[in-house]
């Protein structure tokens, strides 16, 4: 039973990867938008800056100050603010928005986003993560999509290539699962919203999109989960579409700075009270790792499930420009994920337990 339901659930996720594929829009270096686009960064406790990949990629933009904007939205006082002012000297059209106190009741990200709202006058709304870097192309290709089709779209990244290893192991992360999972709209609400909260990527909509959400009502800390609640609410769609090379995600080069932050990332997982998407999560893991932890107790299954697998990171590499030496890590990178994962649940419960057994007479 274990074993066809993991076949079951890994051709569905093939199914639905291929589907979003195939109707997916990619981001391209030929497309021109002559517009105006704005792009909102807000940062999270843990969000990460690379500054390097940052550099280098505003040498390229050849926007000029009223075509882009860059709004930098900081609650309190975060440690990669010092770095960010150092990217302004090369991005004039970057604003840094600090706001040292905010009402205690209110959700920091939403709130942020409340009060900027009315300085957004560009044609195209984009909210993204600090990790993802874009190219010069990025902002013009997602722009003229939503403005061709008046569609708001989630732009997946592409995972950068900086060591092989690393790569493996990032490119199994939640924005995987989402375009694993992404399809019918009955989904949407049970699988797709959860792991949309934890996954990274591009919110891109029409101005008069973004006028219309109301971040007052929103209650949920993970902004991208509760502008597509909001969305589903009100019937708007929301399209998928992928960075190809135009919009990367980067992730630290050191093995054990990666794996301490795959701890971090259970943690915050379970700490931001995102149960639905940790559990679908951890259903997704399971998957990938099958072939490998009931190869003995369930042989014809794990070899089945493996070719599965194979035909499914084959597509990965396509959509998600992956290289072929880091696919075949696959199980290398499970393996950490799950060690993490144990790593995670053994604090979490000597924390919680630990704690409980030292009031104790």
């Amino acid at each position: 039973m274990l074993g066809l339901l993991a076949l079951g659930l890994t051709t569905i996720m093939i199914y639905t990867l291929v589907k979003n594929a195939l109707v997916g829009k990619q981001l391209s270096q030929d497309d021109q938008f002559r517009g105006t686009v704005e792009l909102i960064i807000p940062l999270a406790p843990k969000s990460e800056f690379f500054l390097v990949a940052w550099q280098k990629a505003a040498e390229s933009f050849q926007f000029s100050s009223t075509q882009l904007r860059i709004h930098l939205l900081v609650d309190g006082h975060h440690p990669s603010l010092n770095v960010w002012q150092e990217l302004k000297s090369k991005i004039p059209s970057l604003e840094i928005h600090s706001f040292p106190m905010r009402p205690t009741h209110v959700e920091a990200v939403p709130w942020m986003l409340e009060q900027i709202s009315s300085q957004i006058k560009g044609d195209v709304v984009i909210i993204g993560d600090a990790e993802l870097v874009p190219s010069a192309n990025a902002f013009a290709s997602a722009a003229s999509k939503v403005i061709e089709k008046n569609r708001s779209y989630f732009i997946v990244p592409q995972t950068a290539k900086t060591n092989l290893l690393g790569e493996s192991i990032s490119v199994l992360n939640p924005t995987l699962a989402l375009a694993s999972f992404f399809g019918k709209a009955k989904w949407r609400k049970n699988i797709t919203q959860p792991l949309l909260s934890i996954s990274q990527g591009w919110m891109c909509m029409t101005l008069q999109t973004f006028k219309a959400i109301d971040f007052k009502m929103i209650r949920i800390s993970t902004w991208k989960e509760a502008i597509s609640r909001q969305w589903e609410d009100q019937n708007k769609k929301y399209y998928l579409a992928f960075g190809e090379k135009q919009l990367t995600r980067f992730y630290p080069d050191d093995l054990k700075t990666l794996v301490y932050q795959l701890r971090d990332k259970w943690e915050d997982l379970w700490s931001r009270k995102a149960k639905m998407g940790f559990a679908l999560f951890l259903t997704t893991l399971f998957l990938w790792s099958f072939p490998m932890i009931c190869l003995f107790t369930h042989p014809y299954w794990s070899i089945t499930s493996f070719f599965l697998l194979v035909l499914y990171r084959f597509f990965t590499k396509i959509v998600f420009q992956e290289s072929w030496k880091a696919i075949f890590l696959h199980p290398v990178a499970c393996l950490i994920w799950i060690g993490s994962f144990f790593w995670w649940l053994s604090g979490h419960l000597k924390s919680k337990y630990g704690s409980q057994a030292s009031l104790l007479p």
